[in-house]
């Protein structure tokens, strides 16, 4: 099992580093315009394709190239094509590169070495959760809107899987919604803030029409609003990772939430109101899923998805569909059982781990709303 992660930083160096750097994303950035007017015929024809680019970009390096046509355009395993040029970054894999750890430089301790070239990173925090710089295997460098530059660095350990063993492990499944999230072991955690947060931006910045720029006012609100969500999702993951270790969870099971957005877009022609897709597209859920996943792996805690059809409508105790709710309030009239209606969902995600008619699938998760 594979655990994976990413580290944003700082990248520095003198003025001709630095030139060096944005002279390759103004290339990259060519190239990604280029690459993207071929169309899907070129893309499959690997070698053909990236022989042709290496005499229009003769200053880019090869191995960049090679690895930006892989990563946006070529990949096997990549399932749409990119529908506008993908955003240039210059793509370093672990071969190709060095991170150096120098504790007598006062500027900073750590320094990637690429291209014959030295570059120092800052961002000392986050570094010093690299304790392996064999582990990093991909490295990312871009410019952000501002025009400052960036490192993203992807590290992946290899987990030890869990003994097998007869006994049933011990599992939690988790219901997220717009305003809380609630586990089956009847741990709650409140995202009002967040939720009252969203809504006043919209209030104050109406979603643009299409072709309508962003002022810079909304756009540095967007951006602000952006931070605080990751800070509240990482800050309320550690903490549920750290409950489910402390409790000796073995497994996290979630709702496969993957076509949750298709299933009331406007685009998708899927629309079920302003109302409920409002509320649906104000939930983080892939975000959180995402941070909440690497966090119980490094936890030696399994996370599996399950079907999320009827998870709120069907009874926990007696698995009938004769219930009532409203709101957060849950009754089943079959056997009399009245819970919370989260928690209820919560154990109904539970329980499909051990069921393998309710294992992932793509039914339409709207039918809970």
């Amino acid at each position: 099992m594979k655990s994976r992660k990413s580290f944003t930083v700082k990248i520095d160096g003198n003025k001709s580093k630095l030139d060096y750097l944005y002279q390759q994303i103004s290339e990259i950035q060519k190239l990604s315009e280029f690459a993207f007017e071929q169309g899907n015929d070129m893309w499959n024809y690997v070698m053909p394709f990236y022989h042709e680019c290496r005499k229009k970009f003769p200053t880019l390096n090869s191995k960049v190239i090679q690895n930006f046509l892989k990563f946006h355009f070529i990949t096997p395993n990549c399932k749409m094509k990119p529908k506008q040029p993908p955003k240039p970054s210059i793509i370093i894999d672990y071969q190709s590169c060095e991170l150096k750890i120098d504790t007598t430089t006062k500027l900073t301790n750590y320094w990637i070495r690429f291209h014959r070239k030295n570059f120092p990173l800052l961002g000392k925090k986050r570094l010093q959760k690299i304790t392996d710089p064999s582990e990093i295997k991909l490295i990312q460098i871009y410019k952000n809107e501002q025009g400052k530059l960036y490192c993203k660095l992807t590290v992946v350990k290899e987990i030890p899987d869990q003994s097998v063993s007869d006994e049933i492990p011990k599992t939690v499944g988790l219901d997220i919604n717009s305003k809380r999230i609630v586990l089956g072991n009847n741990d709650f955690h409140s995202l009002k803030k967040h939720h009252h947060r969203k809504s006043e931006h919209r209030k104050h910045f109406p979603r643009k029409k299409k072709g309508e720029t962003q002022t810079r006012r909304e756009l540095r609100a967007s951006h602000k609003l952006s931070n605080y969500t990751k800070d509240v999702i990482h800050k309320l993951t550690t903490k549920i990772a750290n409950n489910l270790q402390a409790t000796d969870t073995e497994v996290l099971v979630f709702e496969d939430l993957t076509h949750l957005r298709k299933s009331s877009s406007k685009k998708e022609g899927t629309s079920k109101g302003k109302k409920v897709n409002g509320i649906v597209n104000s939930i983080p859920f892939k975000m959180f899923q995402n941070f909440l996943e690497y966090k119980c792996l490094d936890r030696a805690i399994d996370v599996v998805y399950v079907n999320p059809a009827y998870t709120s409508k069907m009874c926990s105790r007696c698995g009938s569909y004769n219930t009532i709710r409203k709101q957060t309030s849950f009754r089943c009239v079959t056997c009399g059982l009245t819970l919370d209606a989260d928690l209820n969902g919560s154990r109904n995600i539970q329980e499909r781990y051990f069921l393998p008619e309710w294992a992932t699938s793509e039914s339409s998760p709207l039918s809970d709303l």
